[in-house]
C-alpha cells in the first residue's frame, strides 16, 4: 500500500492532481524481475479519504508513505497507528520530508526504513529483503541495500548510493494502481514528468537536492507518456470538457533559460516541435523562468505544442534579495519577458515570495501593485525553511509564535508558505499573518481560481453520485410503498437542479474568461516603470471580470451546498414512518424552497452589483474602447443576467414540480389490510 497523506495549506492544485512519487514507485514494482511479484494499491487521501490503518492494512505487507512538510505530521500519524495495529507491519518512509529528515522518521514515525532521494532502483530489491528477512537477519541484509537509512540497535545508519538514476528509469506512471481511478471519479488534470533535477543553484529550493543534477528523459518516453496521458482522458479518467480538451500540468519543465543552458534550450525546442500530432486535446499548463520572454522561436513552440499557462518565478523585485538566494535574474527584465510572454498570449502566473531578507512591509505592497501588471494570477508565499535548505538553519518559531523549544518537533502543519515560521526582528508571527493577508488583498492569487475549477470539477461528478445512489435505491431492502415512489422523485429533482446549476456555471464562467481574454490581447503593456492608458484600462476592466468571476464562484457554491444540504433532509425522511413521510416530505420541500428563494436573492443582487461596476468601468472608458470589446462587454452583462434568471426558474419550476408530485407519494389504504412491505 503507497499512501500519500491529505494536503494541507489550501493547495488546490495538489488536491486536483496526484503526488508523482507513489506513481514512479508503483511502476518500479510493477517492472521488478526479483523473487516476489508485488500486487501494488496507491491510496491519496485527498481523492479516497483518510485511510483507516486499524482496518484498511489488514491483508498488507508492506506499506509506504510519502510527505511534503506540510503533510508530515498526518504521514506519521498514519505509520505510527500502523505500527500500534500491526506491529510486524513492514513500513517504509520516503519524499520531500522524510529524505532529509530520516532519523526523526524513523524515531518519532516509528517507520523502518526511509529511502533517500529517489528510490524507483532500489525499491524492488529493498521489499524483497523486507518481506524475506526478520529481526537481526532483517538489519544485516538493509546494510547491502543503497541509499536508505534505518536503525540498528538504536544506533542510525545511513548507506551510502553513488549515481544518479535515468530520469525515465521507470518509463510510464503507474496509473493503474490509483484507487478507484474510474470515469466516476476522474483526475482533475493529467501529469507529465519530462525532466528531473534544476539547472539552477536557489537557496530557498528543495527541488535540487532531491533530484540532483539536470536529467531529462528520452525522447521516446516523452510521447509514450504523452500517449499514455491520452489514453486516460479517452476512458474517461481525466475529466475532459465539452470541447474535447483537459488540463495537463508538465510537472517542473522547460527549467533551463536559452541563454546559459544552451544544450538544454535546444533539445527542449527540437522535442517541443516533435509534440506535433501528440499534444493536439491538451490544455498544458508549466513552470519555466522569465527569460524564455526573450527568445521567441522556443516561446511560439511552446504555444504550439498547446502550452497555455506559465508558473515564472519571479520571487522577487528586489535585486538585493534576488542576489542573495541566488537566482540569477534581473526585476527590469524580468518585467520586460513578463510582458513579452503576456503578448504572446499566455496566461502568466507569478510566483512570489514575501520575507526575504531586504524586505520591508513597504517594498513587498510596492511589489504586489506592480506584479499584477504583469501577470494574471499571483502565487505568494513566506519565505519557508525546508529540510535540505540553507533556510532550514534559521531559528524556528512554535505554533504560537514563541520561539521553539529544545527538542520539540516543528509545528509542520503550519509549513504552508502562508505562515511566518521563524526569528525575525523585523515581524512576528501575528504581524507576518496581517502583512500576508494585506499583501493577497492586493493580489489575484492563483490558488482562489484552482479552488473554483476543483470545487466545478468536484460538482460534475454528480452524474456518479446520482448513478451510486439509483443503484443503492435498488438494493433489496424493505421499504414501504411510498418511500418506493418517492426515492425516484427526489434523484430526478437533485439531477435536475443539479445540473442546471453546473450548466449555467460553464456557460457563465466561460463568457467571463473569454472577455477577459480577449481584453488581455487587445491591450498590452507597457514597460517598466510607467503604466500605459491601455494598461490601466485592461487593469480596470479584468479587475472587475475576476472579481466578479469570484463573487458569482462563491454565491453559486453557497447555492450549491444548501441544495445539497437540503436534498439529503429531505432523503432523510425517507426513514420516517409511512403516516409521517408525506407531512415531513412537504414541510422540508417548503424549507428548500425558502432557502433556495434567499441564496437566489442573494446570487442574483451580487451578480447585479457587480456586472453594474463593469459597465460602469467600461463606461467611463469607452473612448478608448475599440467598438467590438464594448458590444462584448454590454451583451456579456445582458446574457449573465439573463442565463441566471433562467438558472433560478428552471430549480423553482424542479421544485415546484416535485412538490405537486407529493399527492402520488402515499397510494390509499385498502380498508383492514395493513402493508405487507
Amino acid at each position: 500500500m503507497l499512501v500519500a497523506p491529505k494536503s494541507t495549506g489550501g493547495n488546490f492544485e495538489y488536491v486536483a492532481i496526484p503526488r508523482q512519487g507513489p506513481l514512479y514507485i508503483s511502476g518500479a514494482l510493477k517492472q521488478w524481475q526479483g523473487e516476489f511479484l508485488y500486487d501494488r494499491d496507491i491510496w491519496y487521501e485527498d481523492r479516497n479519504g483518510n485511510i483507516d490503518p486499524g482496518k484498511d492494512l489488514d491483508d498488507v505487507d508492506i506499506l509506504m508513505v510519502t510527505a511534503l512538510i506540510n503533510e508530515a505530521p498526518r504521514a506519521y500519524e498514519i505509520t505510527r497507528a500502523a505500527r500500534e495495529h500491526q506491529p510486524d507491519l513492514k513500513i517504509i518512509g520516503g519524499g520531500p520530508h522524510m529524505s532529509p529528515l530520516a532519523e526523526e522518521a524513523l524515531r518519532y514515525g516509528k517507520v523502518d526504513v526511509v529511502v533517500i532521494r529517489e528510490g524507483e532502483d532500489v525499491v524492488g530489491q529493498l521489499c524483497d529483503v523486507m518481506v524475506k528477512y526478520t529481526g537481526q537477519n532483517l538489519t544485516a541484509q538493509l546494510h547491502k541495500v543503497p541509499g536508505i537509512a534505518f536503525l540498528d540497535s538504536g544506533k542510525f545508519v545511513h548507506t551510502e548510493k553513488r549515481g544518479l538514476i535515468p530520469a525515465d528509469y521507470v518509463q510510464l506512471p503507474d496509473f493503474d494502481s490509483m484507487r478507484d481511478l474510474t470515469p466516476r471519479n476522474p483526475l482533475a488534470a493529467g501529469v507529465l514528468e519530462t525532466v528531473r533535477g534544476c539547472t539552477e543553484k536557489c537557496t530557498f529550493c528543495q527541488v535540487i537536492q532531491q533530484f540532483l543534477g539536470y536529467r531529462m528523459v528520452s525522447r521516446e518516453t516523452e510521447l509514450l507518456r504523452l500517449a499514455q496521458i491520452q489514453k486516460l482522458a479517452e476512458d474517461g479518467k481525466i475529466y475532459t470538457a465539452k470541447d474535447g480538451r483537459f488540463s495537463v500540468f508538465i510537472s517542473d519543465d522547460l527549467h533551463p533559460p536559452p541563454l546559459r543552458a544552451t544544450k538544454f534550450r535546444d533539445e527542449r525546442l527540437a522535442r517541443l516541435k516533435s509534440w506535433n500530432g501528440h499534444s493536439e486535446d491538451m490544455w498544458m499548463i508549466c513552470q519555466t523562468r522569465a527569460e524564455v520572454g526573450q527568445d521567441p522561436e522556443l516561446a511560439q513552440a511552446m504555444r504550439q505544442a498547446n502550452i497555455e499557462m506559465l508558473y515564472l518565478g519571479v520571487e522577487s523585485s528586489s535585486a538585493e534579495n534576488l542576489k542573495i538566494v541566488r537566482k540569477r535574474q534581473d526585476p527590469t527584465q524580468v518585467h520586460r519577458d513578463l510582458v513579452t510572454l503576456n503578448k504572446m498570449g499566455f496566461i502568466v502566473t507569478a510566483m512570489t515570495i514575501i520575507g526575504l531578507p531586504y524586505d520591508t512591509e513597504a517594498g513587498i505592497m510596492e511589489m504586489a501593485d506592480w506584479v499584477k501588471t504583469v501577470s494574471r494570477y499571483q502565487t505568494a508565499n513566506w519565505l519557508t525553511p525546508l529540510p535540505a535548505t540553507v533556510n532550514w538553519n534559521l531559528v524556528p518559531l512554535d505554533e504560537d509564535g514563541s520561539l521553539l523549544p529544545e527538542g520539540k518537533m516543528r509545528p509542520y502543519h503550519l509549513y504552508t508558505g502562508r505562515e511566518f515560521m521563524f526569528q525575525d526582528k523585523r515581524w512576528g508571527m501575528q504581524e507576518a499573518q496581517e502583512v500576508y493577508a494585506k499583501y493577497t488583498s492586493k493580489l489575484h492569487p492563483v490558488d482562489k481560481m484552482y479552488e473554483r475549477i476543483f470545487r466545478m470539477f468536484r460538482s460534475r461528478a454528480y452524474d456518479g453520485v446520482i448513478e451510486q445512489r439509483r443503484m443503492e435505491s435498488m438494493a433489496p431492502i424493505s421499504i414501504s410503498p411510498a418511500k418506493e415512489l418517492a426515492e425516484p422523485r427526489i434523484g430526478q429533482l437533485e439531477e435536475t437542479v443539479f445540473s442546471t446549476l453546473q450548466q449555467t456555471k460553464e456557460s457563465v464562467f466561460s463568457s467571463l474568461r473569454d472577455l477577459s481574454n480577449s481584453v488581455s490581447a487587445r491591450f498590452g503593456q507597457t514597460a517598466a516603470p510607467g503604466v500605459s492608458r491601455s494598461a490601466e484600462m485592461r487593469n480596470a476592466i479584468t479587475a472587475r471580470v475576476n472579481n466578479l468571476e469570484e463573487t458569482l464562484s462563491v454565491k453559486m457554491d453557497e447555492l450549491s451546498d444548501t441544495l445539497s444540504s437540503r436534498i439529503g433532509d429531505i432523503r432523510a425522511s425517507l426513514s420516517t414512518t409511512r403516516e409521517e413521510l408525506q407531512v415531513s416530505l412537504a414541510s422540508k420541500v417548503d424549507e428548500l424552497s425558502k432557502s433556495v428563494s434567499v441564496k437566489l436573492g442573494e446570487l442574483r443582487a451580487s451578480a447585479s452589483t457587480g456586472l453594474t461596476e463593469l459597465m460602469e468601468t467600461a463606461a467611463s472608458r469607452k473612448g478608448e474602447l475599440e467598438g467590438s470589446l464594448s458590444t462584448r462587454i454590454s451583451e456579456l452583462s445582458e446574457s449573465v443576467s439573463t442565463k441566471l434568471g433562467e438558472m433560478g426558474d428552471s430549480i423553482a419550476v424542479a421544485m415546484n414540480d416535485f412538490k405537486g408530485r407529493l399527492d402520488t407519494l402515499s397510494p390509499p389504504r385498502r380498508s383492514g389490510i395493513s402493508p405487507s412491505r
